[in-house]
């Protein structure tokens, strides 16, 4: 990296920070700016027609792209409008927020200029850097930017971004930078994830269930699934599944770990029913619920369909809430929560190593219906069928 003295804005885009190594260098930039170095990602995918004057300065980028980047499709290209409307939210001060660095890349490496105590890296002018990490990010800045009005695209041009340019660097080194910056780190599991999103209406529910007996330090929020020696009862995930089946009813299982919409609900009634409801259901079968070598009331799947009666409950007018959750507790009462063949195409299916319950996408309407609808066919089928002994 050749160290000038001289600012020349001739010479191109003078990004300000400071070098980390020769070939890195940090930076508070602009969308204005990094608008200006770099391309949309959605331009350099594999397929795009391209035209115009730089169309083939682009196909050679895109060629570059392929090789140091996945392609944006799947799960990364349709998390581009949520991760939009997050910048949206962010830079319109509607929420607080934090957007993590983009790592940029240039093959060439890129001059800095040292004035007082500024430091400088020059992006000659035409020349583009690519995203190696953050890439959704800078290409949900692009659909963020487009889709705000004026005075919103000024206040998001001018927002500041954090970046870092790692340049004069070979494909092989930016591939394992990519691999590095992508690959090392470990995700949180959902469960924590969702204990540590405090922005969704829901999770504020399941925060206030949580400090309800009998679920008052019963909630695990770190592990994806409990261990079955575990004394805890649920993991914040299914209790959440809970909680927006209490909402939306059974087919609230169809948001999984996604944001459910709250538009037309009294969030106050839905909390006074999921406490209600659900503290009914874990006060009756608390017993059944922590043995899961035996049973499966304290399943995932099973719970979920438990929290969508709550949905009931939640329809049924206040003075008579109380009468219809002692009904359905009566109703439940009933039901067999063993292992076994009885549950077979409903909540799971018997291998090799015993019963195993599906997911409550899989499994929560069958279940559901099951424990409801007296006129459904697995209705007599899960009740007490077993003598005693």
């Amino acid at each position: 990296m050749t160290d000038f003295t001289t600012f020349d804005p001739a010479r191109g885009v003078h990004v300000k920070g400071l070098p980390l190594t020769p070939t890195s260098f940090t930076a508070v930039t602009t969308f204005d700016q990094l608008s200006t170095i770099t391309r949309p990602p959605s331009d350099l995918q594999e397929g795009i027609r391209r035209s115009g004057y730089d169309a083939e300065a682009v196909a050679e980028e895109a060629e570059l792209h392929s090789m140091i980047q996945r392609a944006m499709t799947g799960a990364k290209k349709r998390n581009v409008k949520n991760y939009a409307l997050y910048i949206r939210a962010v830079v319109l001060g509607l929420r607080p927020g934090v957007l993590p660095p983009i790592h940029l890349w240039s093959m060439p490496e890129l001059d800095m200029v040292t004035v007082g105590p500024n430091n400088f890296l020059v992006v000659p002018n035409g020349e583009r850097t690519m995203a190696i990490d953050g890439e959704t990010q800078l290409e949900s800045h692009y659909q963020a930017h487009q889709d705000l009005p004026p005075e919103g695209k000024d206040m998001h041009g001018t927002f500041p971004l954090a970046i870092v340019i790692h340049h004069g660097i070979d494909v092989p080194t930016a591939r394992q930078l990519f691999h590095d910056l992508n690959v090392l780190a470990v995700r949180p599991n959902v469960s924590l994830s969702l204990n540590m999103d405090s922005s969704d209406p829901l999770m504020r529910i399941v925060d206030h269930l949580e400090a309800v007996p009998p679920l008052l330090n019963r909630v695990e929020h770190q592990k994806r699934q409990l261990p079955k020696t575990s004394s805890k009862l649920l993991t914040t995930q299914t209790l959440r599944q809970m909680v927006i089946n209490v909402a939306k009813g059974v087919g609230g299982v169809q948001f999984g770990a996604r944001p459910a919409p709250v538009e037309g609900l009294n969030l106050d009634d839905v909390e006074s029913v999921a406490q209600a409801w659900i503290g009914a259901y874990f006060n009756e079968f608390a017993a059944q619920i922590l043995d899961r070598e035996t049973t499966i009331a304290g399943s995932p799947a099973i719970l979920a369909a438990v929290g969508a009666m709550g949905n009931i409950v939640l329809h049924t007018e206040p003075t008579e809430r109380s009468a219809k959750e002692a009904e359905l507790i009566s109703l439940l009462r009933k039901v067999n929560w063993t292992k076994g063949e009885h549950w077979v195409g409903i909540a799971g299916a018997m291998k090799a190593k015993g019963f195993s319950v599906n997911s409550p996408k899989e499994a929560a309407y069958n279940i559901f219906g099951a424990l409801t609808d007296s006129s459904n066919i697995n209705y007599n089928r899960v009740r007490m069928t077993i003598s005693p002994v």
